[in-house]
């Protein structure tokens, strides 16, 4: 639904202005559906199930997805509008699949059972935990640095939550994970990009936690 009635201002002229949603998929932003396609079976295993491992696993395939999705467009022959909606889809990707998937997972299997004060403060910390995911996205979109991000990236967070699935946290724990990785996404503090050295360090833990998640599964 558009948030103003009378809809977005159009960026592009008219004869590069995409037709219809429909004209802008691309074989370029398969690795991002990919990321979200990881982030729905995240849910759907911690709410359906409550399998923490399943979902742990699916949350971090999808940052894997996330770290490379850029990368693997950048193979592509792309239109400038298509580069454009390419950035805008990655971001909207992140909003769901670092935002919400998160915080719905957590709430399927952390919350089963706990105390109402403990309910409670989970709900203000999942509230605050996705504005900080989506104002950070957004602030993003305004202010990019080629070299370093500003603030925590939002996978990062997501990425945290499925690490903390591989112990039994409860309420507290979750929320007090939701809290410091939302309030490190608002810091004014700069992170160097995850290129050679940190990018390896980054995906190793990524993968870590995934065959962490798989051996919980195969064991099970």
């Amino acid at each position: 639904m558009d948030d103003a009635l009378n809809g977005p201002p159009a960026p592009f002229e008219p004869k590069t202005r995409p037709t219809s949603p429909a004209a802008m998929l691309h074989a370029s932003n398969l690795v991002t559906y990919a990321s979200l396609a990881c982030g729905l079976v995240a849910v759907g295993a911690a709410v359906w199930y409550r399998n923490a491992p399943m979902a742990g696993l699916a949350m971090a395939l999808s940052v894997v997805a996330d770290t490379f999705d850029g990368r693997f467009a950048r193979r592509f022959e792309r239109t400038a509008v298509e580069r454009q909606f390419g950035a805008q889809l990655d971001s909207l990707a992140d909003a769901v699949c670092s935002g919400l998937v998160p915080v719905a997972v957590l709430g399927s299997i952390a919350l089963t059972p706990a105390p109402i004060v403990a309910r409670a403060a989970w709900g203000v910390a999942a509230l605050f935990y996705v504005i900080a995911v989506v104002t950070r996205l957004g602030f993003y979109n305004l202010v990019s640095d080629d070299d370093a991000f500003i603030g925590l990236p939002a996978p990062v967070g997501a990425l945290a939550v499925a690490t903390l699935l591989l112990f039994p946290a409860g309420a507290v724990a979750a929320a007090v994970v939701l809290i410091v990785c939302g309030a490190l996404m608002l810091a004014p503090f700069r992170i160097m990009r995850p290129k050679g050295w940190r990018l390896l360090v980054f995906v190793a833990w990524a993968l870590a936690v995934v065959a962490a998640h798989a051996s919980r599964l195969l064991g099970s």
